[in-house]
């Protein structure tokens, strides 16, 4: 067995992070990192993790590169990109770019060490269908009808099976681009069969976004933003 096998069969990176949010535990790239350097030293092997900028196309990406060389100095090398958001509200240019080193480098560190994290998931139709349940709901505080075609297109989405609805769930929330699709999907899905997998969903993408918690509503039933940028 090569270092690297050991280190992957021994590595335990605990998580350490309490996202109040989604009410889950995550673990961050310092995590990973603490928990592995001792088995760097026990196997006598190094890590050296270096970002790369550049731009393709209209988007920022920073992509991490983490360069694993054992005692006999092979090395093995695994990549990872995140995509920059420059105009990120509430974080200056140094922030959004920590974020999306921080993020490509657990990915990445995540590869190399065989750690199982959670998936990022996709999906467009729903992340349509939740923006429209919202301003629908704000709307009826400031007018006592709603238009025929709105009525329709709701109608038509909550008559799909619930199986097909989580689908739909996974591509909202990757392409999430606001909180309240987070908290929405999380409202829809809480005590049936998909809540585990929708919080573990809605979890990464609120880490990869870097959404900062904040505390639960008080009821299950109010209609509240969950998350703040």
């Amino acid at each position: 067995m090569n270092a690297l096998q050991q280190i992957q069969l021994e590595l335990k990176a605990p998580k350490s992070k309490y996202n109040k949010f989604g009410k889950y535990y995550f673990r961050s790239c310092e995590d990973i990192l603490e928990a592995v350097k001792p088995l760097l030293q026990a196997t006598n092997s190094t890590l050296v993790i270096t970002d790369e900028v550049q731009q393709v196309g209209p988007v920022v990406v920073v992509t991490a590169k983490v360069v694993f060389t054992d005692a006999d100095g092979k090395e093995t090398t695994v990549t990872a990109h995140a995509g920059v958001e420059i105009d990120k509200k509430g974080m200056d240019v140094a922030q959004t770019f920590g974020t999306s080193s921080s993020y490509a480098r657990k990915y990445a560190l995540n590869g190399m060490f065989l750690i199982d994290d959670t998936k990022d998931y996709d999906s467009d139709e729903y992340h349509n269908q939740v923006n429209q349940q919202a301003n629908r709901g704000q709307s009826n505080q400031g007018q006592q009808c709603q238009s025929a075609p709105a009525q329709q297109q709701n109608s038509n989405s909550q008559q799909k099976p619930l199986d097909q609805r989580y689908q739909d769930a996974l591509v909202s929330i990757r392409n999430a681009k606001k909180p309240e699709t987070l908290d929405k999907a999380i409202h829809t899905f809480k005590n049936t069969k998909f809540n585990s997998q929708i919080n573990q969903a809605c979890r990464a993408r609120a880490d990869q976004m870097g959404w900062s918690p904040a505390q639960p509503p008080q009821h299950n039933n109010q209609q509240t933003n969950n998350v703040r940028h």
